[in-house]
C-alpha cells in the first residue's frame, strides 16, 4: 500500500509562502511579458514524497515529479487502457512471453547533455534492483537485461506477465544519465543498497531525459522544476512549475480565490461545494483509484467472532453502501470486490440502493450463532482520505452494525501506530485505505487469500483453494479475453467469501483558475504537468 500521508503546514512555510509572492491575478503565473517574467505553473498540494532518487521513490506523488524529469521505455497519456511509447520506438514480445525487445528512438540526450543509450537502461534497472527501495519489488520478475546494441535493449522475464508494459511507466524504470549519476555517488552494483550515496542528491539534482528538470527542492515548501533545455521531444508551455507544499485544504482554496496559485489539489467534498460558482474558477472531479474497506480478520483467536465467513458475509450486507457514498462525496463508487473501476475486467460497481439487506444479515448472524450479537473493536487511523475523514466514517460503519446486534467500540491511533498491527495482521476488525502499487489489476490480487493483504486478514490459501489458484492463473495470463474472464470471476468469488469489504473507491476534487488547460487527472501522475497550458 502506498503511503499517503498528511503533510503539516508549518508556520515558516505559509510566512515564506506569503512574502514570496505569487502576483494576485490569475495569469500572474503564465503571462510571458518581461513585467512577470518566465510563464510559470504553481500547484498546491499535501505531497506525500520524500526523495526524488527515481530508484528509490514510491510515494504517492513521486511520480508526478518524476514523470517530467525522468523519461521511461513505455508511460501512460489520457487513460490507463494501455501503456503507450515513451523512449522507445518499437517493441517485440516473443511468442513465449519471456522476453521483450525494446528499439529506442534515436538522438535522445539527458538533461546534460549527455547521449541516452541502452546501456543507460540496463545500469538504472538494475540500480532500482539492488538499491532494494520500497518499489523494487516492480523489478522482481526480471531474470537478465541485454543490451546487443547502443538503441537495443532486451528484457528476459521469468515468467509471463501481462502487467510488465505498466511497470516500466513507473520511476523504478526511470531511465538515469548513468555517468553524471556515478559521478554523484550512484552505483548499480549488487551492493547498491549500503554502498549509494547518491539520494541527497537526487534530491535537488536532475540526471534524466524529460521535458524538466529539478531546479530545487525544499522539504515540506516547495519543489521548483524547470525546463530542460536539452528535451528531445516538444517543449512544454511553462518554463517553471512550483509545487507548493500546503496541506489545509481551506488554505489552498483561498489561495485559488486569491489567484496566488493555479491548481488547490487537495479538495474535500465540502471544499468543492464553497468554490462551486466562483468566478473564474474551474471545478475538477475524477474517479481516483483509491480505495477504502474494511479488513475482517479470519483467525479465531484475533478475529473473534469476526472470523466466521457467514458473519463477514453478513457485516457486508447490513452497511447502507448510499449513506457511506454521502460521505465521501459526489462520485465516490462501491466495487463488488477490490479491484477498481478503470481496470482491465472490473465488474460494474454496487448499486447503494439495493446492497444492504438488512433481513438477510440478520438470518446469517443467526446461522452463524450469534443472533444476540457480540461486542468488538473497530480500529482506524486518523486521516482523512481524499478529502473523507476516516474516523467519521467508522462512526457511519458503528450505527449500521448496531442493526445487526454488532456492538463496536471505535479505537483510533496515528497512522504510524495503526500500520504496524495491520501489517502484522493483529487487528479483528479496521478501517483501511489503498492506492495500487501500479495501475494494473493484477497488483490488487495482493488480496487473494494467501497473498501479502490477504495474510493481513490471515485469510489463508487453504482457506479458499479455488479463488488462490485462480488468482495465480490470473497473475501470468496474457491473452486479454481470458485474463478478463478471470478476473471477473475472481470478483464474483469475492462477493461471495472474502475477509474484505470495499466500501468506496473514492472521487478526486480539485479546483484551477479557468484559463488552465490539459490538468486532467490520471492516477499515477495525479496530473501529468508535461501537459498542462494557459489560454
Amino acid at each position: 500500500m502506498r503511503r499517503k500521508l498528511g503533510v503539516l503546514l508549518s508556520l515558516l512555510s505559509l510566512v515564506m509562502f506569503l512574502t514570496a509572492g505569487c502576483g494576485g491575478s490569475k495569469d500572474a503565473a503564465t503571462q510571458p511579458d518581461a513585467a512577470t517574467g518566465p510563464k510559470q505553473l504553481i500547484v498546491a498540494l499535501d505531497p506525500d514524497y520524500e526523495t526524488f532518487d527515481p530508484g528509490l521513490a514510491y510515494e504517492a506523488y513521486g511520480l508526478l515529479v518524476l514523470h517530467p524529469v525522468y523519461d521511461t521505455l513505455m508511460q501512460f497519456e489520457d487513460t490507463l487502457d494501455n501503456p503507450v511509447y515513451g523512449i522507445a520506438e518499437s517493441l517485440e514480445v516473443s511468442s513465449d512471453g519471456l522476453s521483450y525487445t525494446f528499439k529506442l528512438r534515436k538522438g535522445i540526450k539527458f538533461a546534460s547533455g549527455n547521449p541516452l543509450s541502452s546501456a543507460d537502461v540496463k545500469w538504472s534497472v538494475e540500480r532500482s534492483m539492488n538499491l532494494k527501495g520500497n518499489g523494487a519489488f516492480l523489478t522482481d520478475g526480471i531474470a537478465a537485461i541485454e543490451t546487443p546494441d547502443a538503441d537495443t535493449v532486451v528484457f528476459k522475464l521469468k515468467d509471463p506477465d501481462a502487467s510488465f508494459l505498466t511497470k516500466l511507466t513507473y520511476n523504478a524504470f526511470g531511465v538515469v544519465d548513468r555517468k553524471l549519476a556515478m559521478e554523484n555517488g550512484a552505483t548499480n552494483a549488487a551492493d547498491a543498497s549500503t554502498t549509494d550515496k547518491a539520494k541527497l542528491w537526487f534530491d535537488t539534482h536532475s540526471a534524466g531525459s524529460g521535458p524538466y528538470v529539478i531546479e530545487s527542492y525544499t522539504p515540506k515548501v516547495e519543489v521548483v522544476l524547470a525546463r530542460n533545455d536539452h528535451y528531445w521531444g516538444e517543449a512544454p508551455y511553462y518554463d517553471k512549475i512550483i509545487l507548493k507544499s500546503i496541506s489545509d485544504p481551506g488554505t489552498q482554496v483561498m489561495m485559488l480565490e486569491k489567484g496566488d496559485i493555479d491548481i488547490a489539489f487537495n479538495l474535500g467534498p465540502e471544499h468543492v461545494k464553497q468554490l462551486a460558482d466562483k468566478s473564474g474558477i474551474t471545478i475538477k472531479k475524477a474517479q481516483s483509484m483509491t480505495l477504502t474497506f474494511l479488513l475482517m480478520n479470519r483467525d479465531p483467536n484475533i478475529g473473534g467472532p469476526i472470523a466466521n465467513p457467514d458473519v463477514q458475509k453478513a457485516i457486508r450486507l447490513a452497511l447502507d453502501y448510499q449513506g457511506i457514498q454521502t460521505i465521501a462525496g459526489e462520485g465516490s463508487i462501491t466495487p463488488v470486490a477490490p479491484f477498481q473501476e478503470g481496470f482491465l475486467g472490473t465488474l460494474p460497481p454496487r448499486d447503494p440502493k439495493t446492497a444492504q439487506d438488512l433481513d438477510k444479515a440478520k438470518e446469517l448472524m443467526k446461522k452463524a450463532g450469534y443472533e444476540k450479537g457480540f461486542k468488538t473493536t473497530l480500529e482506524v487511523a486518523t486521516l482523512a482520505v481524499e478529502g473523507m475523514d476516516l474516523p467519521t466514517l467508522a462512526q457511519k460503519i458503528q450505527n449500521d452494525l448496531l442493526q445487526i446486534g454488532i456492538e463496536t467500540e471505535i479505537k483510533t491511533s496515528d497512522i504510524m501506530v495503526a500500520l504496524d498491527p495491520y501489517r502484522k495482521g493483529t487487528q479483528a476488525l479496521s478501517l483501511w485505505y489503498w492506492g495500487p502499487d501500479y495501475p494494473d489489476p493484477n497488483t490488487q490480487l495482493a488480496f487473494l487469500p494467501g497473498n501479502s493483504v490477504g495474510l493481513r486478514a490471515n485469510w489463508t490459501a487453504a482457506m479458499n483453494p479455488a479463488l488462490a489458484e485462480l488468482g495465480k492463473k490470473a497473475a501470468v495470463e496474457v491473452d486479454k479475453e481470458t485474463r478478463i474472464k478471470d478476473l471477473q470471476e475472481i470478483q464474483k468469488m469475492m462477493d461471495e467469501d472474502s475477509a474484505f469489504d470495499v466500501l468506496l473507491q473514492h472521487a478526486r476534487h480539485y479546483a484551477t483558475r479557468d484559463n488552465i488547460q490539459g490538468a486532467e487527472y490520471i492516477d499515477p501522475y495525479k496530473i501529468n504537468l508535461v501537459k498542462v497550458s494557459a489560454k
